[in-house]
């Protein structure tokens, strides 16, 4: 019998969804996510947004959008209860850990090649911008005091980002999280990206996030041949110049350290922004010694 007291998973949601068995597999900040089995029909995934979770709201209207292309499919969604396609168990950073970290390169171009399909529906109207998605690191640049090294890295990246943003090309929606742990295989339709953030704006931010994953993965993310190689890679791949990409990997680094920096209450959060900080000094300077074509 199923136990009666997994949080967020009403009576009425496994009466709808025909779940008979459901297994925890990731309680977050913001969402609580079961991996369940359903009565004469597929297994699936179960994702219950918290009350902090409703900044995931656009990423599940994406994935409606999206409707299984590159990412796994939305089956139905019940407040903010969501029925998802179980795309499997293993992650891009499990293939990386056994076939080499370039290995992942043709993954990360499958998956945004079928991501960025043109759709005959217009984007949803929940996405966030990239205007909006900045304002962390804007805030923080504001608040940091003057003369210290961290401000002058905030007002360098905060200055990038304006640049960036008021220059945006190609305009679509975005996954907005893409990196090794949120692409995952193990099923029928091969690889997917899963909970994506729903983002609109320039495609060169899609990729910016790989730069500085997987977490912890210190001697790779600061090896400044691995960021030539995928800055080259997705700018063939974006169609757009090696230097873009490498400065949009820069302003989102610059931003995933504010971010780190708002809740640097646990040691692996403090790892994480001094990790994003490094990598951001190194990015700043290979801009700067014009190693990107542009």
């Amino acid at each position: 019998m199923m136990d009666q007291t997994l949080p967020g998973l009403s009576a009425e949601l496994r009466h709808v969804w025909s779940i008979e068995t459901a297994e925890l597999i990731a309680d977050t900040r913001s969402s609580h996510v079961y991996r369940v089995t359903r009565h004469g029909l597929a297994g699936a995934i179960v994702k219950v947004l918290k009350p902090e979770g409703m900044e995931e709201l656009p990423g599940i209207a994406l994935l409606r959008w999206r409707n299984g292309s590159g990412a796994t499919r939305l089956l139905d969604q019940h407040g903010h209860a969501c029925l998802l396609e179980d795309a499997g168990t293993i992650t891009l950073e499990d293939h990386r850990t056994r076939a080499g970290d370039r290995a992942c390169a043709p993954v990360f171009c499958e998956v945004i090649s079928q991501l960025h399909l043109s759709s005959k529906q217009p984007p949803p109207s929940e996405l966030i911008s990239l205007e909006r998605r900045f304002k962390s690191l804007f805030e923080r640049t504001n608040q940091e005091s003057s003369g210290s090294m961290l401000s002058g890295l905030l007002h360098w990246s905060s200055a990038l980002a304006t640049q960036l943003l008021a220059t945006q090309a190609s305009v679509r929606p975005l996954h907005g999280d893409l990196h090794h742990g949120n692409i995952v295989s193990g099923g029928p339709r091969g690889w997917l990206a899963i909970d994506p953030h729903g983002v609109i704006g320039d495609p060169a931010y899609e990729v910016a996030n790989v730069f500085g994953n997987p977490l912890g993965a210190r001697a790779d993310i600061l090896d400044p041949e691995r960021i030539a190689f995928f800055a080259d890679f997705f700018a063939d791949l974006l169609a757009c110049p090696q230097r873009k990409i490498a400065e949009y990997a820069a302003a989102h680094t610059a931003l995933s350290m504010c971010w780190y920096m708002e809740d640097e209450t646990s040691e692996s959060d403090r790892f994480f922004a001094g990790e994003a900080r490094d990598l951001l000094g190194l990015l700043k300077t290979m801009l700067e010694d014009g190693r990107f074509d542009a």
